[in-house]
């Protein structure tokens, strides 16, 4: 029975584009506006939070059901140019939230890395790992 049923869906998927990272994307998308639409299901933002999910769960489909597969990937690959930097961003912000009891970051002013230093109250000497360049830095 089941075997029957998932050669169906297949069989219909068969050169279909499915899923890539912007689909993904679009899927939290509209979970999230999902939630704050029922959230706020009662007010006046309520609707069109809910317009805004069911318009993304429509595109989503459509790019998942599509046949155009140049088309889509040419889609993702323009989202992911945008998107990697963006995550990459926010990556290291989290990092340096969960660091902060432990070190501090400051950047080599001879190539503009950012270096992760333990904290060490009073006035240091750090050397750049990637230019060696040597500048003193001051820790509260």
């Amino acid at each position: 029975m089941f075997n029957r049923l998932r050669n169906t869906i297949v069989r219909f998927m068969a050169g279909r584009y499915g899923t890539d990272h912007l689909n993904r994307f679009l899927m939290g998308t509209y979970l999230a506006l999902w939630v704050l639409s029922s959230c706020f299901a009662r007010t006046r933002l309520g609707w069109p939070l809910s317009l805004l999910a069911t318009a993304t769960a429509v595109v989503l489909l459509w790019r998942t059901l599509s046949r155009n597969i140049p088309a889509r990937q040419a889609e993702n690959e323009k989202f992911l140019r945008r998107w990697t930097p963006t995550k990459d961003w926010l990556r290291r912000q989290w990092t340096r939230l969960r660091d902060v009891r432990r070190c501090r970051y400051r950047r080599c002013p001879g190539c503009g890395t950012w270096l992760r230093l333990p904290i060490k109250r009073g006035r240091r000497t750090v050397t750049c790992n990637r230019c060696r360049a040597q500048f003193r830095t001051f820790f509260l």
